[in-house]
Parts: C-alpha cells; sequence; structure tokens
C-alpha cells in the first residue's frame, strides 16, 4: 500500500507540472505578430524545448548588399585623361608597332594596308616637322649652326679664307715679338725636308730664325748654324726636328713641336705655342743659355 501511494504522488506532480507548461506555451502563441518578427532567432544554448543541439551553428544576420548608385539620367560621362604630347606620340608608335606585328603574323591585305596608312602618317608628320624646323633656323640665326661651320663647299672655302687671313694678321704681330729656335742634325732626312718649309715661313711672316745644330753640320738652307749642345739638353731635344718660339722680351720659350710639320700644320703650330708662350711659360730663356 505504501509503494502504491508513492507511485500516484508521482503521477499527479507529474500531471501538474505538464499542465503549467501547457499554459505557458499557450500565452507564448498568442504574442503579437509584429513582436514574432522582431524578436531574434533563439540560438541552440538559449532554446531548452529544442534540446543540447551541441553540434549547430550560430545564425548569422546577412548584410544586406550595399547597392552601386544608378546613373542619373541626362548626367554627363566622366571626361577621358588629357595625354601629354609625349604620351600621344608614344601611343602612336606603340599602334604603329602593333599594326607591323599584325601585318606579319596575319598577312592580309586589310593588315597591310592599314600598317602602310599609318606608316604614310607617320612619315608626313617627320616631313612637316623637318620643314618646320628648318624654317625656323633660317629666320633665327642665333641657333644656324652652319654660319659657324658652314658645310656647302663655296662657304667652307670662303670661312677657310677668312680665317687665314686671321692667321696671317696674328703671325705677322707674332713675328715682331718672337723668335724660332730650330733644332736639327746635318745627316737627319726630315730635317733636309722642313728646312725648306720653315724657310719660306719665315720669310713669308717675318720671323728670325736660330739654327743650332746637334752635330755641328749645316743644312742648304742654314748652312752657318750655331752649336749650343747645351741648350739642346736642357730643352730636352731627344727628337729632331725641333722648334721652339721663344720672347726676348719676357725670356720664355714655348715648345712648337717635333718632326716634319707641312705649311698649314706649322702655321697651326706656331700659333698654339704663341698661345702658351703668352699664358703660361714653360723655361725661361737665361735657364737655356
Amino acid at each position: 500500500m505504501r509503494i502504491l501511494s508513492t507511485l500516484l504522488l508521482l503521477v499527479a506532480s507529474f500531471s501538474t507540472l505538464a499542465a503549467s507548461q501547457g499554459r505557458e506555451g499557450d500565452q507564448a502563441s498568442f504574442k503579437p505578430v509584429a513582436e514574432q518578427s522582431t524578436t531574434k532567432p533563439k540560438t541552440y544554448y538559449g532554446d531548452r524545448e529544442r534540446g543540447w543541439f551541441w553540434y549547430e551553428d550560430p545564425v548569422e544576420v546577412e548584410e544586406e548588399e550595399q547597392k552601386k548608385p544608378e546613373p542619373v539620367a541626362g548626367a554627363a560621362a566622366p571626361a577621358a585623361p588629357v595625354l601629354s604630347p609625349r604620351e600621344i606620340l608614344k601611343k602612336q608608335g606603340e599602334q604603329w608597332e602593333d599594326a607591323l606585328a599584325t601585318a606579319i603574323l596575319n598577312p592580309t591585305k586589310e593588315n597591310y594596308q592599314r600598317y602602310l596608312a599609318m606608316t604614310t602618317q607617320i612619315q608626313q608628320q617627320s616631313q612637316d616637322f623637318a620643314t618646320g624646323f628648318k624654317q625656323a633656323i633660317w629666320v633665327t640665326p642665333e641657333y644656324d649652326y652652319t654660319l659657324q661651320k658652314p658645310r656647302t663647299t663655296q662657304a667652307i672655302v670662303a670661312q677657310n679664307d677668312q680665317e687665314l687671313r686671321l692667321k696671317e694678321s696674328e703671325l705677322y704681330r707674332l713675328s715682331q715679338e718672337n723668335g724660332l729656335i730650330f733644332f736639327f742634325r746635318s745627316d737627319c732626312p726630315y730635317c733636309h725636308r722642313f728646312a725648306p718649309v720653315l724657310k719660306r715661313f719665315s720669310e713669308k711672316y717675318g720671323f728670325t730664325i736660330i739654327p743650332v745644330s746637334l752635330d755641328g753640320g749645316g743644312l742648304p738652307e742654314y748652312p752657318y748654324p750655331k752649336r749650343n749642345y747645351d741648350m739642346g739638353r736642357k730643352l730636352n731635344v731627344s727628337v729632331v726636328p725641333a722648334l721652339f718660339m721663344v720672347n726676348p722680351d719676357t725670356n720664355t720659350v714655348s715648345t712648337v713641336g717635333y718632326g716634319y710639320a707641312d705649311w698649314s700644320k706649322l702655321i697651326t703650330k706656331v700659333l698654339f705655342a704663341a698661345q702658351q708662350l703668352e699664358g703660361t711659360a714653360t723655361l725661361k730663356v737665361g735657364d737655356v743659355r
């Protein structure tokens, strides 16, 4: 009897618990629609009635995709980037190379014609630039290089004549202030060939020549030379013929050159030696006496 009473009490307790849960469920089912729609979905750990589903992932709320603004009707399209002249030429060159490559890889009539058309356009641009550039130089003499360095035959001849007159005028001036020391050997074939050139040069421009023989013998143009071996040693004359310019007023000496020299080269060497003499002299006349 005691056991039966205990069982009846347990059944009554479970019935009371089930009735109370049923009332709670009925009240929850009558919630307003607005409230139900705004309620966040329950997770497995907050929903006891669903059980402990440990493997279920939490529900994620998807964010609304951001919509791109639609273009307004009648609005102006964005302006294209402005290319610099250098960029335009670069792009044109790339298009020309693409046309060439296309014609090589796909040799059709259309591809040939497209390449030829682009080539003709580029050639015309080059011709227009060359013509305009040349015309601009004609009216801008400070940028005309041919005025300083002519290219035509007649202009070159005229310039050479002018330069020769200037050089000769300078040589006449130098001969009034400077003399030339000529070192030679009587058995030197180059000295024999150079002596007539030097003789005519001195007679034309008025230079005084001081001939110095290193072996004691003379030349037809200079049969009575000086014999000053010590002067040649101090000037380090190891090659003949050798020519030096001397200025008696400043007692300075400048090297003109060694070996044979024709007329034009002799003029150039003498003028250069004069520049050196008037600038920084290397030796004093007193040092080589």
